[in-house]
């Protein structure tokens, strides 16, 4: 028993270590090109954008509009530079919470005229410009720059970071939310589901409790930050979207104290401060009465201040017990300080308080520190309190699991980014990058050991005309179409990819004249005997051109072999379409 102290406070002492590391840890630098940032408070929500874009705005510093909790409208408006190489921007914001922004693209006519688009938790997921968490939009300023208006009504906290990225940073900044959220959900599942594993063991209440907090926090996390948006039928229930994320929200303030209580009660504490627990819970049903009643931006406020002082009051509470038990009141003293601290630093941080950037606002670190915080010592009390019965197999059990999720994850991220970094995302065959990549290897094997070697150049045949008839969701299933079938007829070992547009390229490993001719008429013909099932009208039927050259044994460049095969190709075409052009 002499043993137990040092290595609690180690672990104390490392959970500290992470704390201070995700609250003063810096952003990741993206290239913002927002070039200015002004703000107009719309209190009434009625101004249009001609209203707006005769008004003066006030300049805000930073990335983020900050509102606070407010039944106010505000627009922002935005400055955007292009980009040096021209493209597209991605005007990236959090947190994902919000329920309507609605973005004006200033345009030369009056603004009634300019395009819009909307985005929010109100709004189908389906129809984002990016299939991601975060809210954004995806623009292409005009050189030098561009203006935009971002009209923001949200129930709740009007707080809004906007950021403009080109779109690799964006992707970057998302993917490692990603992997922030995966970290996030796998922790508290594996708490979860330890603490399940012990109420079921022993039966103790608190363990239900403690279960019931991690799974209310866990829904809470993934809700906050957007991971339930493709679940969602936003346009069809709005109220139900704010319903579920205001009783997730009062839930967070509910399970602590419910388990704050149980924990309290056999340390013997005095009887009348523990009808402080009934007290607080009170507030509840009086916030759930104010959000029925249409006060929600109260009902907000107050489950906020619920949260504060809970942790205030529980650290009183831990300095009045009277009884000792494991863990010893001088560890829950230090525990529940440590997390009413945790607490205090991020809520001034977020707050503009300890630091001026609000980096934290789309409430990933803040999510993730305060869950793991709070799950973390709650389990390691829990774990004090029952290491008699279980702690060896415990311990194991979920050191094992652990590691094994991790691994699991790791190796699952290795394969996804291995996939994307080869691969073209809409027909699932080689990108060019990597089909350029794994033919000029052949060719070069080819010309070593004097082998034969084809290339093919395949193009849709009027391709443009299905995009501009039947709309670009058809243009994609026919592509799809299309791969699928050529893909079918090619052997395990020659190379397929698609080098852009309606242009695939296959590289026909050790295949002489004849056959390889063979190969490309069998191609042709199989595209023009398929129907492709078409989103939009009837089925779709298609033929493609393909432009034959082979090596023959010269010592020549892939770019040279290429430029033949396309040559080939557009003689195809020329001749017709719908054949097979052998280049001589």
């Amino acid at each position: 028993m002499g043993h137990t102290a040092p290595p609690t406070r180690i672990r104390f002492l490392g959970v500290l270590a992470l704390l201070f590391g995700l609250v003063f840890s810096a952003p990741a630098v993206a290239d913002d090109l927002v070039v200015s940032r002004a703000v107009l408070d719309d209190p009434s929500g009625a101004l249009s954008i001609a209203d707006v874009a005769e008004r003066a705005f006030t300049p805000i510093e930073g990335a983020t509009l900050f509102g606070g909790v407010t039944n106010s409208t505000y627009w922002l408006r935005l400055r955007v530079r292009a980009p040096a190489g021209g493209g597209s921007v991605v005007l990236f914001i959090v947190p994902t919470y919000l329920n309507d922004v609605r973005l004006f693209e200033a345009g030369p006519g009056a603004p009634q005229d300019w395009a819009t688009r909307a985005t929010g938790n109100r709004h189908p997921y389906a129809e984002r410009d990016r299939k991601r968490a975060s809210l954004g939009f995806v623009v292409t300023p005009a050189a030098p720059e561009s203006t935009y208006y971002l009209r923001l009504a949200t129930r709740g906290y009007s707080q809004m970071n906007v950021k403009a990225l080109v779109p690799q940073e964006a992707e970057a900044k998302d993917d490692g939310r990603d992997l922030m959220m995966v970290f996030f959900v796998t922790a508290m599942v594996a708490l979860l589901l330890w603490a399940l594993q012990g109420y079921l063991l022993d039966r103790q209440p608190i363990f239900a409790l403690f279960a019931l907090h991690q799974a209310v926090y866990t829904l809470f996390g993934i809700a906050a930050t957007g991971y339930l948006a493709p679940l969602s039928s936003a346009a069809a229930w709005p109220s139900v979207v704010d319903w579920s994320f205001t009783v997730l929200y009062f839930g967070i303030a509910v399970t602590p104290l419910l388990f704050s209580r149980a924990l309290f009660t056999a340390y013997d504490p005095p009887r009348w401060l523990m009808h402080g627990f009934t007290l607080v819970l009170g507030a509840i049903p009086v916030e759930l009465a104010a959000v029925v009643l249409g006060h929600g931006n109260a009902a907000i406020i107050i489950n906020a201040l619920v949260i504060k002082l809970s942790w205030v009051y529980f650290v009183v509470l831990a300095f009045t017990l009277r009884k000792e038990q494991s863990p010893s009141r001088r560890v829950l003293q230090v525990f529940f300080i440590a997390i009413t601290a945790t607490n205090v630093m991020f809520w001034l941080t977020n707050n503009g308080v300890l630091s001026d950037n609000k980096e934290n606002l789309d409430g990933l670190k803040l999510l993730i520190a305060d869950g793991l915080v709070i799950g973390g010592l709650f389990a390691v009390m829990l774990h004090t309190r029952g290491r008699q019965l279980r702690r060896d197999a415990q311990k194991s059990m979920l050191g094992f699991l652990l590691i094994q999720e991790k691994l699991a994850l790791e190796q699952k991220l290795k394969e996804q980014i291995e996939a994307q970094a080869r691969t073209d995302d809409l027909t699932g065959v080689f990108n060019r990058r990597h089909f350029v990549e794994l033919a000029e290897r052949e060719l070069e094997r080819a010309r070593r050991y004097d082998r034969p070697f084809t290339l093919l150049m395949i193009d849709i045949d009027h391709f443009k005309a299905i995009n501009d008839t039947r709309g670009h969701s058809t243009g994609d299933v026919a592509l799809q179409g299309v791969a699928r079938v050529i893909g079918e007829t090619l052997r395990g070992s020659d190379i397929f990819g698609r080098l852009g547009g309606e242009e695939f390229a296959v590289a026909l490993v050790e295949t002489g004249r004849a056959e390889a001719a063979e190969v490309a008429r069998r191609i042709c013909a199989a595209v023009a005997e398929t129907e492709i099932a078409s989103p939009k009208g009837g089925p779709v039927r298609l033929t493609v051109s393909i432009g034959m050259t082979q090596l023959d044994g010269r010592n020549i460049g892939f770019d040279a072999v290429l430029n033949e095969a396309d040559q080939a190709m557009y003689a195809a075409k020329q001749a017709g379409r719908n054949r097979v052009i052998v280049n001589a």
